[in-house]
């Protein structure tokens, strides 16, 4: 607050130095966050090719197979006779058949190429916050907004997560961060080619297409249209329909049953781990599979799976009609369909009874839109409210607290849940601002907590 108060002025050298000072710790702060992203990425890059091959084995084991003579066989081969994991969609491994041409054909191969995504993907998240949230101060000294958001990008839990694994999540995250950077600059049929390369690999994002017929919004479904089209009639042409048809087997065996491990951040999962009381899975003789880690089938699992699935795919839907009679289209932003985008793209991967720990890597650019919106709120418990709800929505899913919690305790399995519920908690913020959005303040809007604010003045004449 800026006061004019008849009180005795301080000397000069008092009131150059505090600026001074605090123009200093400006930059030590921006430094210090610039070198921890150098840091960051290059410890990445040199152990990425020693890292997991969680997608890549069955992936690799999977597009050889399908090169052979039968490759509508691959899943009843590799998934239910081999136990090999490969649950994605034929036209799952289309990029990574380009990329073995191009000379990208091992597991560490594909790591490396993360490593460089990894960092792609904290660029895109920079400049989502850079251009989302402008110039903001703490304390009077500058906020590095870009280079927190990079580092944060690369320190995100769910992102190391699928980065340590070996996960063609890290793909999936990247170019959901580069369709809402498209969003933010009215690119919406580049979004939409994004989200259809990302839904050729996770069929989950199909439903945007549907969101984007509800919503009218052309350029958006025309662009994922083009893009899933000629993904899956090259998948075709590559491998055949009928291994279309026989992935179908495993979407039922896998809405069936599940996954019961820790890292199965679904409804599913938690449901799973409470009502299981067997025999370790891979020696379970009700398990489906024999030598499988997939747990048996288990009727109020998988009924409140499929009820809880219905409910949050219909969400999106339901919101978007709402919006669509009381906010006129020519009044959309950037900024709204981007968190439109975010909200649905969240709740159709919490739908789904498998979802990873890396899958909420999709979860980044809704935190910033988010803050953006509550930092636009005028003054008030409101905001502070907001603000408490969204730094424990960020803790929750950004750091590791499951190994604090004994998973013998009562409650354990809530508790180490907690990517979930933070999820939840993001969602019912990015539902309030779907909603009513507040309008922001004339005056300082953010300005009295973080907003960029004038430089005192050094001299008086």
């Amino acid at each position: 607050m800026i006061r004019n108060e008849p009180v005795n002025v301080p000397p000069p050298d008092a009131v150059t130095s505090r600026p001074g000072l605090v123009e200093f710790a400006g930059w030590v702060v921006w430094a210090a966050c610039t070198a921890a992203c150098i840091v960051k990425a290059v410890k990445d890059i040199n152990k990425a090719r020693s890292l997991g091959e969680d997608s890549w084995y069955p992936m690799i084991h999977a597009l050889d197979f399908m090169r052979g003579p039968n490759p509508d066989q691959v899943y009843q081969t590799l998934f239910f006779s081999q136990h090999v994991k490969f649950q994605y969609p034929p036209s799952g491994v289309l990029f990574l058949d380009l990329l073995q041409g191009l000379g990208v054909r091992s597991s560490a191969d594909c790591n490396a190429l993360n490593a460089g995504l990894m960092i792609v993907a904290g660029l895109a998240l920079a400049a989502i916050a850079v251009r989302t949230l402008g110039p903001l101060r703490f304390l009077g000294i500058r906020i590095p907004v870009g280079p927190l958001a990079f580092l944060v990008t690369l320190r995100f839990y769910p992102n190391e997560d699928a980065f340590y694994l070996g996960q063609v999540q890290v793909w999936l995250n990247l170019l959901f961060v580069l369709s809402c950077l498209a969003l933010l600059f009215e690119r919406r049929f580049i979004a939409g080619c994004l989200i259809g390369a990302a839904a050729l690999v996770k069929p989950q994002f199909l439903p945007l297409g549907l969101l984007a017929l509800l919503h009218r919004d052309w350029r958006f479904l025309g662009g994922l249209t083009v893009l899933v089209t000629s993904g899956f009639l090259a998948s075709v042409s590559r491998y055949g329909l009928n291994a279309f048809f026989n992935y179908l087997p495993v979407l039922k065996f896998l809405s069936l049953h599940g996954e019961f491990e820790q890292s199965n951040q679904s409804i599913n999962g938690i449901v799973g781990r409470l009502v299981y009381d067997g025999p370790p899975l891979d020696i379970d003789p009700q398990g489906p599979i024999v030598q499988s880690m997939f747990p048996p089938y288990i009727p109020v699992v998988y009924y409140t799976t499929l009820l809880t699935s219905i409910a949050m795919i219909a969400i999106p839907f339901l919101v978007q009609a709402w919006r669509d009679t009381r906010v006129a289209r020519a009044h959309e932003t950037p900024l709204s369909r981007m968190l439109s985008i975010c909200f649905a793209s969240t709740l159709f991967t919490m739908a789904s009874p498998i979802s990873w720990l890396h899958h909420y890597g999709i979860l980044l650019p809704g935190y910033v839109v988010v803050l953006k919106l509550i930092l636009d709120r005028e003054e008030g418990a409101g905001r502070w409210g907001a603000l408490i709800a969204l730094g424990a929505s960020f803790l929750m899913t950004a750091v590791p607290l499951s190994h604090l919690v004994d998973p013998t305790s009562p409650g354990a399995g809530l508790i180490r849940a907690h990517v979930f519920i933070g999820a939840w908690i993001l969602l019912g913020l990015m539902l309030g601002n779907l909603i009513e959005r507040p309008a922001p303040s004339p005056s300082l809007s953010a300005a009295a907590l973080l907003r960029e604010t004038p430089e005192p003045e050094t001299s008086r004449q």
